[in-house]
């Protein structure tokens, strides 16, 4: 296998009574089936994999590190992510998690290319564009019918793909906010409508007027959100735990003391507002790292997709040489940490930098071999020149 060059997972058998080796087969059913809340995949549906199917794929490292090439800074959530989705594959482990971060933290970005990386069908939904059935907006169905169609209206793509929900949180009393009148048109109501989706229980979905059977049990499911103020829940959690500790052994503090800082736990989370029924589904909880400067410096520089580099590579196509200063790519990432909204600020802010000098470059009768960029251009992207 050439560097780089990622073999798309093999889909796992469906345990359907009719064949799925035509992909293009209907399953078109008379009448809804009930759908049951709860439950686990049943062990009798469980088809190991042989050694010979695990060396025929690309080792996790391999995925890892492709999806380094685009995601800077979160190594040890691509590392979390990647066990997960080779357990589901491979052990046929349940695979329900949820990755909790601020804004433009790369939470999405991670998924997609994991997605894509691996060759899976995927869609990501909003959470906030859905309501409990029977009121008015989408129902929970349509993520699945929406997964559907991205897989090309293959069942058997579809129902082995990624289902990720961001924004999930806002579902809860405390992402409604403080003013929540208790109406269940955006809360509570589509977290247990999610319920049989999350346990592996089969849903219907309608196509082209036609209800079909979607079997879920196979199914990768991410919830996303920033939770914003679950700090204050952890720090109030291990304050109560440092207090209770002293108040009954004081000679072994240290042990207390030295908590993970970045470890949030489903008692955090049921204190924010998620139901214990969601919780009880969650396998995992992945966390993100804080944008901080030295990320937004390592993203300019070393993905693949910096906007930075699209620049420096167009320049190239242009025959024109690209020069920065040495602080450049500090002055950049200062700039966008003040906007608050971590690593998605940077493409405007980058934008901003080249602006007037690509005018002028496409502007220019004479040929332009270097561009150079000076000091403080963050803040008047007129600081360049053209030689």
């Amino acid at each position: 296998m050439k560097k780089n060059e990622i073999v798309p997972f093999k889909q796992l058998p469906s345990t359907e009574e009719f064949s799925k080796t035509e992909i293009t087969q209907e399953k078109e059913i008379k009448e809804e089936p009930k759908i049951e809340y709860g439950g686990d995949t049943p062990l009798t549906s469980y088809i190991p994999f042989q050694l010979d199917e695990l060396e025929a794929y690309p080792r996790i490292s391999d995925i890892e590190e492709c999806v380094k090439e685009i995601v800077v800074g979160q190594d040890e959530l691509i590392r979390s992510v990647a066990t997960s989705l080779y357990n589901a594959h491979y052990m046929n482990i349940r695979c329900v998690d949820f990755i909790m971060g601020g804004s433009g933290t790369g939470k999405t970005l991670t998924m997609e290319t994991f997605c894509k990386e691996m060759g899976l069908a995927y869609t990501i939904e909003n959470a906030t564009q859905y309501t409990q059935e029977g009121y008015v907006g989408e129902s929970v169905n349509t993520m699945l019918t929406n997964l559907f169609k991205n897989a090309g209206k293959d069942f058997q793509k579809a129902e082995n793909g990624i289902l990720i929900i961001d924004e999930i949180g806002k579902k809860t009393t405390k992402g409604r906010g403080k003013n929540n009148d208790g109406r269940d048109v955006s809360g509570e109501g589509v977290l247990d409508s999610l319920l049989p989706i999350l346990s592996g229980s089969p849903m219907n979905i309608k196509v082209d007027n036609r209800t079909f059977k979607f079997e879920t049990k196979n199914l990768k499911i991410f919830l996303m959100d920033a939770c914003s103020g679950i700090e204050e829940i952890k720090k109030k959690r291990l304050e109560e735990k440092h207090m209770g500790f002293f108040i009954n052994d004081k000679k072994d503090k240290s042990k207390i003391l030295s908590p993970e800082k970045s470890i949030y736990t489903k008692e955090d989370l049921l204190e924010y507002g998620f139901t214990p029924e969601i919780l009880g589904r969650i396998n995992k909880i992945h966390v993100t790292n804080p944008i901080d400067t030295q990320i937004l410096i390592r993203i300019q520089k070393e993905s693949k997709d910096s906007i930075f580099r699209m620049y420096e590579r167009g320049l190239a196509n242009l025959g024109i040489k690209l020069e920065v200063y040495d602080d450049f790519f500090k002055e950049v990432a200062e700039a966008t940490l003040d906007y608050k909204t971590g690593a998605r600020e940077l493409a405007n802010t980058t934008n901003y930098v080249f602006e007037a000098l690509m005018h002028e470059v496409y502007d220019s009768k004479d040929r332009v071999k270097v561009a150079e960029l000076r000091k403080e251009v963050t803040k008047d992207n007129t600081n360049f020149a053209l030689y």
